[in-house]
């Protein structure tokens, strides 16, 4: 299915502007070696050959993003990259590389002459052991790496040629200070995925994860316990890694799952005792004085025999829904364990009162009486006891938290009959969350009326504050809730999105850790205080993955739309930008409910997209969250109505201001309701060159009711409308219904695992389009859900998406063609 590029561990070269073969000019290529006997012998005649090179090659490659040396030290031999020109001496293994640039797909065969048993690399990936292989290679910068066991002699002097398969395949071998940015990287390099920090914040366990093209999908994980003063590591763990881990109040004992096992962890002498064997589906640690809190589940079997199965309900269609979850009580000294709720409702752990030997939980009937069609009940637990007694049934609930004499919670504005409205005469998004203060009598306040952000998570401190997440346009800083001053105030970071963080909940001028990006900057970790804007850098992951790497410039664009409504914006320019130059350009967008945030990588490699030649326009439509409810309420009962509009118009005026941009060549695409939102824009205008739509909803009916979440989510974008007394939505906003106005090519990405947005959405346009006798392609990921998550299923399904735009906005169909070649069956 898939062409063997490096953006899915492939090569290909050209001389510039020739198509036959041709010597490459030596002078564009460094020798490592050789390297003599006894030091070395011939490397293919170990019986472990495959696995010496490869260790071999990994030495001289560098690490990701870096500059590889230009010396190399074996045994007590010190050898230096030098000149493949230069004459040789002696016997032995030899290396040779050269840089490769290309600006766009290529194809040929490099053929190897003078070495004995060559292998050829690039980036340190292994292509073929021969002396001719076929190689292709996307746009971007590489280095190949050749490895052979000796020179064969004078008489087959040493050469590298290159045979393009047409004129087309050109090739850069000039030497590159820095290298655009790939695909690898994005994936591959270490990031920080968790931070959990002591209460007295002299603690912090740090989980990273990172990928090696060795391993293939399998991710390298490791845990490590620091000090937070020296960011020294105390601990690592890399086998039966810590989860769900909970710190002791006094930051003596951490607790943990690991091995069927929940763990306890002594910081003082670094040792682990196993509190409670063989127990499986734990979830939730959270200290209550001496013993432990944990959600605890049982999996529902099935009948194995059964041909049938009855629904309970529309959440049976959720293959998790008959699951048990339960909330138990650990005596850490016994190993004994109770069981505080029994019920047959799944019962969720949110917070516990010591003091008042009280636990916060919730449960989920089912409920359909009123948008979004589900409910909460919020719950409070006599642990003594276990009388239990209902605080209130909520439908916008998000999660709760006490606080001295009272309770935080954050739910949607509509919560308890509306309080968190900031205008009655608005439509309000049910997403946009907000906070609420309920004191002990039972009075409920609205705190965050006044205050855009859409809050999306709390953490209670010493003194009863909160640090709080939010969607901050399209940004996810963090902001310090003051409950004495009802205030907010944003927490000075300097990172645009913060991925994690963990923050020292006993002191009196708390720690904060937090690991984030930015639009163009790699994730860093840093350390800081809550009352100062002053960072000690932890973790850098520019310097350890992108060191050696040029990215192009971001810039933002906002308009301001027909209604008056400012619509925000960036673009992305090429690595290499030259503004005398027309580009293409790629226009993505959301359109549903959250901003697309400025993420450094993600399923949407904006940086990738420009490094491979393409100007990059990402825009805020009406109906994110982040910009106020006014905004974020356009979202419902619209299905494109506003989104679309702002859309088109924001194209046009990114166009107006932007003349290096060719508006015959601009395509755009979207995921999910973004992907809904590229067909139904194909149904409204041609202004695009050519479209892709991921996981689109293109049947609003049929989605609503078969997606795992259709007719809760419709509870909220179609808050109060159904098939049966708004047809004209459910039509009229269905791409499907205005199939036959559509006239820009269009590329239908789909996995055909889908649980959210069911594969037959991208099957039914498909099909109307096919008939229709339009332009359309449909590709189908195996095994794949609504998101393309594993590695290299995520490298063909990049290469798919810039294929097709190389395709349709480049005149450049040799890579499309490559992936999915015609065949006479078609």
């Amino acid at each position: 299915m898939k062409a063997f590029t490096l953006g899915a561990l492939g090569f290909a070269i050209a001389i510039s502007g020739v198509a036959h073969a041709a010597d490459i000019d030596l002078d564009h290529i460094q020798r490592l070696g050789p390297v003599q006997s006894p030091i070395a012998a011939p490397l293919s005649s170990s019986a472990h050959a495959d696995t010496l090179r490869a260790n071999v090659v990994a030495n001289l490659a560098g690490n990701l993003g870096q500059k590889p040396a230009d010396s190399v030290q074996v045994f007590s031999q010190k050898l230096r990259w030098e000149d493949a020109s230069k004459s040789t001496e002696g016997q032995g293994w030899l290396a040779y590389r050269l840089p490769v640039s290309t600006t766009r797909f290529t194809q040929g065969t490099l053929t190897v002459k003078g070495l004995d048993n060559p292998q050829v690399y690039v980036n340190g990936e292994l292509i073929k052991s021969d002396k001719e292989v076929s190689l292709t290679l996307a746009t971007g910068d590489y280095q190949v790496l050749v490895l052979a066991d000796g020179l064969k002699g004078a008489e087959t002097p040493f050469a590298l040629d290159w045979q393009g398969k047409t004129e087309v395949d050109q090739l850069d071998f000039s030497p590159q200070k820095t290298q655009r940015l790939s695909a690898q990287q994005l994936y591959d390099a270490k990031v920080i995925n968790r931070l959990d920090l002591s209460p007295n914040g002299k603690y912090l366990l740090q989980s990273t994860i990172e990928y090696q093209s060795s391993q293939g999908d399998k991710p390298v994980q490791v845990t490590e316990l620091r000090k937070v003063a020296d960011n020294s590591v105390i601990y690592r763990w890399q086998d039966h890694r810590p989860s769900h881990p909970t710190w002791s109040s006094d930051s003596k004992q951490l607790a943990f799952v690991a091995s069927k096992q929940i763990q306890l962890f002594n910081v003082a002498d670094l040792s682990i005792q196993v509190v409670a064997h063989d127990i499986e589906q734990v979830s939730g640690l959270h200290w209550y004085g001496d013993s432990l809190l944990l959600n605890w589940t049982k999996p529902f079997k099935a009948d194995e025999k059964a041909t049938s199965k009855r629904f309970q309900a529309l959440q049976d269609r959720w293959s998790y829904w008959r699951n048990q979850s339960q909330i138990f009580q650990l005596d850490v000294a016994s190993g004994f364990m109770r069981q505080l709720t029994d019920s047959k409702l799944s019962s969720d752990f949110l917070d516990s009162n010591l003091n008042q030997g009280k636990l916060l939980l919730t449960r989920s009937p089912v409920d359909y009486a009123e948008p979004a069609h589900g409910i909460t009940q919020l719950i409070e637990l006599d642990v003594k006891d276990l009388k239990e007694t209902l605080i209130g049934e909520y439908r916008t609930f998000s999660g709760a938290l006490y606080a001295g004499d009272g309770m935080y919670i954050t739910a949607g504005p509509r919560f308890h009959g509306g309080i968190g409205i900031q205008d009655t005469s608005i439509e309000v998004n049910d997403y946009d969350g907000q906070l609420y203060w309920r004191d002990n009598k039972g009075n409920l306040t609205p705190l965050s009326k006044g205050f855009d952000p859409a809050i999306t998570g709390m953490t209670k401190l010493k003194n009863d504050d909160l640090v709080l997440t939010v969607k901050d346009e399209d940004r996810a800083p963090l902001y310090l809730f003051d409950k004495s001053k009802k205030r907010f105030k944003k927490l000075e970071t300097g990172v645009d999105m913060v991925n994690s963080f963990g923050v020292a909940v006993d002191q009196s001028k708390p720690t904060l850790v937090f690991a984030g990006t930015s639009a163009t900057v790699p994730q860093k970790a840093y350390k800081m205080t809550l009352n100062s804007s002053r960072k000690q850098l932890l973790f850098d992951s520019q310097k350890q993955s992108y060191a050696n790497t040029r990215m192009g410039e971001i810039q933002d664009f906002d308009f301001v739309n027909q209604h008056g409504h400012n619509i925000d914006g960036r673009v992305y320019l090429p690595a290499d930008f030259d503004a005398n130059k027309k580009y293409p350009a790629l226009v993505y967008y959301y359109g549903g409910t959250s901003s697309v945030g400025r993420h450094f990588t993600g399923r949407w490699p904006f940086n990738l997209w420009a490094a491979q030649g393409y100007v990059v326009y990402v825009l805020q439509p009406n109906g994110a969250t982040g910009y106020g409810q006014a905004f974020s309420g356009r979202h419902v009962n619209a299905w494109g109505k506003y989104s679309a509009d702002d859309i088109i118009e924001g194209t046009k005026a990114f166009l107006n201001a932007h003349s290096f941009v060719d508006p015959e060549r601009v395509g755009n695409m979207g995921a999910s309701y973004g992907g809904f939102m590229t067909m139904y824009l194909a149904t409204q205008t041609d202004i695009f060159a050519a479209s892709m739509s991921h996981a689109g909803i293109s049947n609003l009916s049929a989605y609503w009711g078969h997606g795992w979440w259709g007719y809760g989510y419709s509870g909220v974008a179609s808050r109060g409308s159904f098939p049966w007394n708004n047809p004209e939505l459910y039509v009229q906003q269905s791409p499907l219904y205005q199939a036959d106005k559509i006239t820009t090519p269009l590329l239908l990405i789909h996995g055909n695992a889908d649980t959210n947005v069911p594969v037959g959405e991208s099957h039914y346009m498909y099909t109307a389009l096919k008939l229709l006798g339009k332009d359309v392609e449909l590709v189908e990921f195996n095994n794949q859900d609504h998101h393309i998550n594993t590695r290299l299923a995520r490298f063909d399904w990049w290469d798919t998406t810039i294929a097709w735009f190389d395709l349709k906005l480049k005149n450049q169909p040799e890579w499309w063609n490559k992936l999915y070649p015609e065949t006479e069956a078609q």
